[in-house]
């Protein structure tokens, strides 16, 4: 078994372009794949290195770093597959199942306003994570394509712990098509490596329902629809990254 350790090794360099430059984030290594499962025979991290967010009324920019989605991928056998396989994304084994992010900021808050005295003393922050469901990420390792479900946590002091928009059981679906290929390179210090940086990535059309457990029993729900404008129609909703591709 060869492990390349790479996205797309042997199918990027024929459609490589310039793309505006971004944040440059060092690379971590791969600890994050699953090397031990004998099915693993590529390792791909995709580090969001900026982008935007938005879903009805809330438009949030995704700070370099904020996420990444890193694991394995399987090649199984398939006759009807274009290739005669199908890639299959093997999550780490850290419980993450392949989806690490950090809070956003909401800028406004839970208001849309800021306001004065560190925004009323912080009641008024709001932040968004966006988190793994139980339905894995789908990756495309040849063609750098990433599909996610996920959902996303509300975070503000009177939301409570539990204020979600998607769910495990109806995910916000990102889909990320590659926009613009970015720059091929070996990466120092890492053999068998190689990364896309600034590679560009639109989400195809995606509708958000409406929030759940927000506040005691979930009183809160209606005013956070309000402040997102959810639910949101595919119309409403939209996002753009740019990633280093490993």
């Amino acid at each position: 078994r060869v492990l390349f350790r790479s996205a797309a090794v042997g199918s990027l360099s024929a459609s490589i372009a310039g793309a505006a430059p971004a944040a440059e984030i060092p690379f971590g290594g791969w600890d994050s794949c699953p090397i031990d499962n004998p099915e693993t025979s590529t390792c791909m991290d995709v580090t969001v290195t900026g982008g935007n967010m938005k879903i009805g009324k809330l438009s949030v920019n995704i700070p370099a770093g904020a996420m990444r989605i890193a694991g394995g991928v399987a090649y199984r056998e398939n006759p009807e597959a274009e290739f005669g396989f199908d890639q299959v994304f093997i999550p780490p084994n850290d419980n993450s199942r392949g989806i690490y992010a950090k809070p956003i900021d909401i800028p406004g808050g839970a208001l849309g306003i800021d306001l004065p005295f560190n925004n009323l003393f912080g009641l008024n922050k709001a932040s968004a994570t966006v988190e793994s469901t139980s339905a894995l990420p789908t990756v495309d390792a040849f063609q750098l394509g990433v599909k996610l479900p996920v959902k996303l946590k509300i975070a503000n002091p009177l939301l409570g712990g539990k204020c979600y928009l998607g769910s495990d059981n109806n995910p916000v679906q990102l889909n990320l098509d590659v926009t613009e290929y970015g720059v091929l390179e070996e990466v120092p210090g890492f053999p068998d490596t190689a990364v896309v940086r600034n590679t560009g990535h639109t989400g195809q059309p995606f509708a958000v329902t409406t929030a759940s457990g927000c506040g005691p029993f979930g009183v809160l729900n209606p005013i956070v629809n309000w402040r997102a404008g959810l639910p949101s129609s595919t119309t409403s909703n939209s996002l753009a990254t740019t990633s280093d591709v490993y």
